[in-house]
């Protein structure tokens, strides 16, 4: 054995830049195959922390809006309670109810302040979220007392640093200053969907009075944990799914979705970003596209072993007619291979560690890498297969060799240089759908970022407020300053999914009108340049809100209309000749604008109704000049300071917002970028040493020709049209399987591009051009090496 490794350190030192070259190969694509790996194992553990977790489910709620069902997380405080007192299969319920905006809080006696938001639940949450580890206190006493909260370790470190923080006082800022304590420290696992700054007890007197309402569903999750040796069947299923209509007068079903499904078999839009999920999709895809990668990389190290297989004839020569047997080349190669692939990932884990935040900062992905006891052995496995499928064939290959083979050194022939043809053209495959899938990717996200359909949000940034009624004295001061071109008090039209059913009986219909609500105030026309095709737009001033519309446009029936703008699609819907002064429910329409983006391009646009509601906006958007943006911005900040003193300043540019609504597919373009620089060097690196080996078997030949009068060109076209045609075939090949891929991908969007047919000539262009300079250099050298170098030992 150690013989053996001697004979293949020396062939390895003896042709360096060759053997580089097939070990560099196949470490890159064990480096990024591995890096896969740590993110798909990441995705793959999210909830499995905490005990019996087979066992605990999130509610869904599935409601009926129009011809339509909706699924949704969405639940109701007082669901937890109702499902242990009316089900014995239920051993815990609880939910955990989120704030809409953050609060200031800060330490008993101390002066700085920072931003968290409130949470609150009942006294199951940490029987069912056994994973999360407590740095301080402990979950039995956590809620003993009313007054107690529960805050996170993220939390903990802001507010009192390496300091206990257990049984210290903190004070939140929010309709007032209330007083608690600190009742324990939670670290919160990061590949947990749940998360919180800081919880209070349903007990608090703050909140008790809320949780036994049936009023409100969109910022809760419940939770569920079965009881030993029971299970969700359809009999428990259909006499559960209607417990919401047994205590309230909502047609709403229920259903049940395992804990760790959450965060990557989602198939319902979360509303809430406490933590944002996966998808199932991206996990097989960027799993297939390392395999890919890793597939190039063994294929590569296969047919270059087979190439090197020339320089080893002497040896495999005198240990064949020694007597050794087929089993000890066997044992040779592949530990040859296996060791290869163990000095490969051994780099390969180097460099991630060394590219880990580069990698992170280049995808928006957080990946972190725990080496657990299950974590190397399937790294171990990992390894082991790839070391003997990446050795397989070169080994039964060399093994199987006659001792006439060997002294005719007739060793790269027939089946062997097929299959070696075969592989390179399923690189070149590979690489083609790369190219062409990333030029997609590309092509797509610009394409949805830089659609603006009846808006413009250049220079807009946005601010959470959370001033309600006094945003009014806040945008005419920073009006003051020339900078702030315009201001608008309202939600920003980002992604906004919230629909709500309207009444159509004013219409004399007795259907509904599924609408998106959006609140903003008279300049939101102006700040986000909405045409107006009909009527006005809204038009009066926070002042006279209540006044002015509750006693001038008081109906019949008591109820007081309010104004609204509606858009293109949702005036289609209604089938009006002139919507303007027409009534829905209580509202009445005063003004049409074309229609505009508010959602993402995933989705088509849908009917909206804009109004205006001082106490549900908390949002300023605030068109700035592009000139001075940090003086500007600084500005907006000492004014906010003024309204709101205490509180931390946050803001984002609009274009930001939007782009964290495409994250997955700025994530896939990303990744398949990658990928695609990475297929490329790997088909690189094998074609040069492919070229170099075939120049080096051809030297002879090479010589002849130039004996007998060949010019280069003549050489270099001998040398390269092999590689050519390889090339043209697996354009042929990559270029329909590419473009039925990506097509299937442009259908999750309601507006997409074209899959161009430049897209496949400019991929197969730039695809042949690096093959040729890659084997060209190669070729060159030959080519122009004086013949007599050739010839001289014949």
């Amino acid at each position: 054995m150690k013989q053996d490794f001697i004979i293949a350190y020396r062939y390895f030192i003896k042709k360096p830049v060759f053997s580089i070259i097939t070990f560099g190969g196949f470490t890159i694509g064990m480096a990024a195959c591995l890096l896969i790996y740590f993110w798909v194992h990441h995705e793959l553990s999210y909830d499995r922390m905490h005990s019996d977790y087979q066992d605990i489910y999130r509610v869904l709620k599935l409601s009926k809006k129009g011809d339509n069902f909706e699924k949704s997380p969405g639940s109701y405080r007082p669901l937890a309670s109702s499902f242990k007192a009316d089900y014995p299969q239920i051993e815990w319920a609880t939910y955990i109810s989120y704030s809409s905006e953050s609060s200031p809080l800060q330490v008993e006696d101390t002066e700085e302040k920072i931003e968290a938001k409130e949470s609150w639940t009942n006294s199951d949450f940490f029987r069912i979220f056994t994973g999360f580890t407590f740095v301080e206190g402990k979950p039995e006493t956590a809620f003993n007392d009313p007054v107690n909260v529960v805050i996170s370790q993220d939390i903990a470190h802001k507010l009192f640093g390496s300091n206990p923080a257990l049984g210290k006082k903190i004070i939140v800022d929010k309709y007032g200053k209330t007083i608690y304590r600190v009742g324990a420290v939670v670290a919160i696992p990061n590949n947990s969907h749940v998360g919180f700054d800081y919880l209070l007890s349903e007990k608090n007197a703050k909140v008790k009075q809320y949780a036994s309402s049936w009023s409100d569903s969109y910022y809760i999750r419940s939770y569920i944990k079965l009881a030993a040796n029971s299970v969700i069947d359809d009999d428990f299923l259909s006499n559960i799914s209607n417990q919401i209509t047994r205590y309230t007068n909502r047609s709403e079903k229920i259903l049940f979705q395992p804990l760790t499904d959450i965060h990557l078999y989602s198939d319902y839009e979360d509303n809430l970003s406490n933590r944002p999920l996966g998808n199932y999709t991206y996990v097989w895809l960027f799993s297939g596209l390392a395999f890919l990668i890793l597939v190039m990389a063994i294929f590569n190290f296969s047919v270059l072993s087979i190439a090197r297989a020339s320089e080893r004839t002497t040896e495999i020569g005198i240990k064949k007619v020694s007597g050794a047997s087929r089993w000890c080349f066997i044992r040779q190669f592949i530990g040859e291979s296996v060791i290869q692939t163990i000095l490969a990932s051994l780099i390969a884990l180097v460099l991630i560690n060394l590219l880990l935040p580069w990698f992170q900062q280049f995808t928006g992905k957080t990946i972190y890498i725990e080496y657990t006891f299950s974590l190397i052995l399937n790294l171990g496995l990992i390894v082991l297969l790839t070391g003997l499928f990446a050795g397989v064939y070169p080994t039964l290959y060399l093994s199987s060799l006659k001792p006439n083979q060997i002294l005719k050194k007739a060793i790269i022939s027939g089946a062997p240089n097929k299959l070696m043809k075969s592989l390179v053209v399923f690189q070149f495959v590979i690489t083609m759908g790369f190219l062409i899938s990333s030029s997609v990717f590309i092509k797509q996200i610009h394409f949805i970022q830089s659609q603006s359909e009846g808006i413009n949000h250049d220079n807009i940034i946005v601010i959470p407020t959370g001033l309600w009624y006094s945003n009014r004295g806040f945008k005419d001061e920073l009006l003051k300053n020339p900078s702030v071109i315009s201001a608008s008090a309202g939600y920003a039209p980002v992604n906004f999914k919230w629909q709500l059913p309207f009444s159509l009986n004013h219409l004399g219909r007795t259907d509904s009108l599924y609408a998106s609500l959006l609140w903003v105030d008279e300049d939101f026309a102006k700040t986000y340049q909405l045409e107006l095709i009909k009527g006005q737009f809204l038009g009066m001033d926070y002042s006279a809100y209540w006044k002015e519309w509750k006693n001038k446009h008081k109906q019949e029936s008591g109820t007081a209309a309010f104004p609204i703008v509606i858009n293109q699609k949702a005036e289609e819907i209604l089938q009006l000749e002139d919507p303007i002064g027409s009534r829905i429910g209580n509202l009445v329409i005063v003004g049409v604008v074309k229609d505009f983006y508010f959602r993402t391009a995933h989705h088509p646009i849908g009917p909206v109704i804009l109004t205006n509601d001082p106490q549900n906006i908390g949002m300023m958007n605030v068109k700035i000049s592009p000139s001075n943006r940090a003086e500007t911005i600084e500005y907006i900040r000492d004014t906010y300071q003024k309204y709101r003193n205490g509180r931390e300043f946050s803001y984002h540019y609009f274009n930001d917002l939007l782009a964290k609504e495409y994250a997955k597919e700025l994530f896939m373009k990303r990744i398949t970028l990658l990928f695609t620089v990475l297929a490329i060097l790997i088909s690189m690196l094998g074609i040069l040493g492919m070229s170099w080996f075939s120049v080096e078997r051809r030297t002879k030949e090479i010589g002849i020709h130039k004996v007998n009068g060949a010019n280069t060109f003549h050489l270099m076209y001998l040398l390269n049209i092999q590689f050519v045609k390889n090339m043209v075939v697996a354009y042929v090949i990559a270029s329909p399987i590419a473009w039925y891929v990506m097509n299937n991908w442009l259908e999750n969007f309601a507006y997409k591009t074209e899959i161009s047919w430049w897209i496949f000539a400019l991929s197969g262009i730039f695809a042949l051009s690096i093959t040729l300079i890659t084997v060209s250099w190669q070729s060159w050298k030959a080519a122009t090496k004086n013949p007599v170098e050739a010839l001289r030992y014949e």
